[in-house]
């Protein structure tokens, strides 16, 4: 018996027994009275984990359904063996979900189901059943609007144009419910400071009637957006002069430009001096018949450019007719304040007036239409002679215009001189009286 107390290989297994019954003894005391066995020997005593904010995925027919109402997670708890507890985590092998793939559109009450998960674990979730709601799946297409950020504090003087979207709409895919919500898809542009066009891809979002933004994607995501930006700008007229003359027996019925009016676009100071702009002359010594000129618009000093760049000048000739006006009464234009002015030649003071031009023209023109004078501004008294002037409707010819006429033109005395000459007369009186009485004392 001693000999076989001595053997090693008993010394080693009664410490190795020892040790265990030691261990038994220590963890038995350490035991709650009830519920898991937390501190239990591993594979032994059974115990339990819970998991927070497990995902929670809805298995549904995503081809005909959109997802409306489930919630997003729920917790796990997990019973049993502690070394299974221990080594047990949510992988991708093991998942927690609701199965509404035999369901259709609607809300539906649940049970929440799990899978993958090591069979010797008792699997206890909470919730155990979650409401879910499908919607049917829609495609609608919208078209995008534009909206105008900070466009109080764009450049002074500049203007936003129409803005070009591309592509002008866009597809979103939701449920019914949504789809009715949508008021409107926007992409929202910056123009703050803007002095040029704007281009570069925004993105779109969708609105509600209230302008709430829905939680929904456009596709494509993004657009295209061009917004022409215009400097300061005004409308002016087109005036074109002539040059040369018709062949005999031919008269201008009308002269037409096409487009009769520009814009300009520059800074408003310059703007405001510009008030027409002229056009290259029409030399009416090339013109055979009826004819359709193009004439560049030149652009004035200081403005940017001209829209359009080139108009076209319609002319159109008819034979020549005249018409007369007698004893068409001639103005003296120009004189001043303290002048009058009296006709020498023709003494009346009146011309007989021959105008020229196309029949539908000289049907058209009214005495009241036409203005015969000579220009007396600046010319001191004395006779003068002067060309006569006729103005009247465009495209008229007047025979008379260029010929002599003459006046004579006076200096009124003004209300000072003409009391300074009255008190001269006044004094020159009075020294007459003195020299008549002094004369009469004299016979005395």
């Amino acid at each position: 018996m001693d000999k076989w107390l001595e053997q090693n290989w008993v010394i080693k297994l009664g410490s190795l027994v020892i040790a265990i019954m030691l261990f038994l003894m220590v963890n038995m005391e350490n035991q709650p009275t009830g519920g898991n066995q937390a501190g239990g020997i591993p594979g032994v005593t059974d115990g339990s984990r819970t998991l927070e904010d497990i995902e929670l995925s809805v298995m549904y027919d995503e081809d005909e359904y959109v997802l409306t109402e489930a919630p997003e997670t729920v917790d796990v708890t997990m019973s049993g063996p502690q070394n299974v507890l221990t080594l047990s985590q949510v992988t991708d092998d093991q998942e927690i979900f609701v199965d509404l793939t035999d369901e259709g559109a609607g809300v539906h009450y649940e049970q929440v189901q799990y899978r993958g998960f090591p069979s010797d674990l008792s699997i206890s979730i909470i919730p155990a059943t979650v409401r879910v709601a499908l919607q049917e799946k829609q495609t609608a297409s919208i078209p995008v609007d534009v909206e105008f950020l900070n466009e109080e504090e764009i450049a002074e003087g500049y203007e936003l144009g129409e803005p070009e979207v591309e592509p002008s709409s866009v597809d979103v895919t939701a449920g019914e419910g949504t789809i009715e919500q949508i008021e409107a898809a926007r992409a929202v542009v910056d123009v703050e400071g803007a002095s040029g066009p704007i281009e570069g891809s925004f993105d779109v979002a969708f609105y509600d009637g209230d302008g709430d933004e829905i939680d929904v994607t456009a596709d494509p995501p993004a657009v295209d957006v061009n917004v022409p930006v215009t400097s300061p700008n005004k409308e002016v007229p087109l005036r074109i002069g002539r040059t040369g003359s018709l062949n005999d027996g031919e008269a201008i019925d009308e002269i037409t430009i096409e487009p009769d009016e520009v814009t300009i676009f520059g800074p408003v100071d310059v703007l405001n001096d510009v008030s027409f702009i002229d056009l290259e002359d029409i030399n009416l010594s090339e013109i055979d018949g009826d004819t359709v000129l193009e004439r560049d618009v030149e652009v004035p000093q200081g403005i940017e450019r001209v829209e359009p760049e080139t108009v076209e000048i319609d002319v159109q000739l008819d034979e020549e007719a005249t018409a007369e006006y007698d004893d068409f009464e001639i103005m003296i234009a120009g004189l001043n304040q303290d002048q009058s002015a009296a006709f020498i030649d023709p003494e009346t003071g009146e011309v007989n007036l021959t105008v020229s031009g196309s029949e539908s023209l000289l049907d058209r023109i009214e005495r009241s239409d036409i203005e015969a004078y000579v220009e007396a501004e600046d010319l001191e008294a004395g006779e003068h002679t002067l060309p006569l002037i006729v103005q009247g409707p465009q495209n008229a010819g007047f025979q008379e215009e260029g010929t002599d006429v003459t006046i004579a033109i006076d200096e009124e005395e003004s209300e000072n001189e003409q009391e300074n000459n009255g008190n001269e007369e006044n004094e020159e009186n009075d020294e007459d009286d003195e020299d008549n009485e002094a004369d009469d004392d004299d016979d005395d």
